[in-house]
């Protein structure tokens, strides 16, 4: 999910933060458990929307934590929201990746309006998303949040998402979240931990968890198994020159501290999409350490 804009950096959040969903759907243990369609009749915060809003919406789930394209995942929320304006959830998801302000702010007052309308399983992915927006308007005005904000606001995502997943474990969007959260809270180790407990519970559950693997495994040191996952992770992408790889290997390379070869995989990511916003926090830190290695060869 490291996709909120910041705070899910090292996660992702992104955020913002995935940012972080809702893109294949089980209804119950009883169904396939990596199945990748919606239970009719009890579909979470999707009651009464349409069915090409959710198909895009899910799309878009996988182009952000899949093959890392930011901004053909907004267009495609924006895309299910003229498909159906009601859709809260979508619209939550597009608030934390708009660069805009003010649009945040006009979606955000939407989904206060509705969100009560919302069922209590799709509370449990709206909520968080909520507070989330609150952390990032927060930080754009220069506002200040009480100082257990953040800690709140990952322990609600966690309670939630494990909740959530319970009742719908086929959901991958949600349960690559999940372990973004834990990592927040709780770093790498734990991290790495709940995906044993995830794969012994079902292998499926850990089919389609996108770079994260590999980047707990960079965290804690150990580059060898971060570099054979982040090839698992790239095979599963198929054809095609993907973001996502190209940011992976420079998360690799900046945690081994080969600041040159992370700055130029770095680039090749954001060539490729300029709005991958988790690429454009880790290229502000290589460049922060290519600053200080130049400096410190200067003195």
């Amino acid at each position: 999910m490291q996709c909120f804009r910041g705070f899910l950096t090292r996660i992702i959040l992104l955020y913002m933060l995935a940012l972080t969903s809702l893109s294949s759907m089980a209804g119950d243990s009883s169904q396939a458990k990596d199945s990748d369609s919606f239970n009719d009749s009890d579909n979470y915060g999707f009651s009464g929307v349409s069915a090409s809003a959710v198909e895009l919406y899910r799309q878009g789930w996988a182009e952000i934590l899949e093959r890392g394209r930011w901004r053909e995942a907004e267009r495609l929320y924006r895309e299910a929201l003229r498909e159906d304006p009601g859709f809260l959830i979508a619209k939550s998801v597009l608030a934390r990746m708009t660069a805009d302000a003010q649009e945040r702010d006009s979606l955000s007052s939407d989904i206060q309006r509705g969100k009560d309308q919302v069922d209590a399983s799709g509370r449990l992915i709206l909520d968080p998303y909520v507070m989330t927006l609150t952390l990032i308007s927060a930080r754009e005005k220069g506002e200040s949040l009480p100082a257990d904000f953040r800690s709140d606001l990952a322990d609600l995502a966690i309670s939630n998402y494990r909740n959530f997943l319970e009742r719908y474990p086929g959901e991958w969007a949600v349960r690559v979240e999940y372990i973004e959260w834990i990592h927040a809270k709780h770093g790498p180790a734990a991290a790495l931990q709940a995906i044993r407990e995830m794969h012994n519970q079902e292998p499926s559950f850990t089919s389609r968890l996108s770079y994260f693997p590999a980047y707990f495994h960079a965290e804690l040191g150990d580059y060898e198994s971060a570099t054979t996952k982040a090839q698992e992770f790239v095979s599963q992408l198929g054809p095609g020159d993907w973001p996502q790889k190209h940011y992976i290997e420079a998360f690799i390379a900046y945690e081994q501290g080969d600041y040159p070869r992370a700055a130029a995989a770095i680039a090749e990511a954001l060539r490729l999409d300029s709005r991958h916003i988790i690429a454009q926090r880790l290229d502000a830190k290589i460049n922060d350490a290519l600053s200080r290695d130049h400096e410190a060869e200067n003195q």
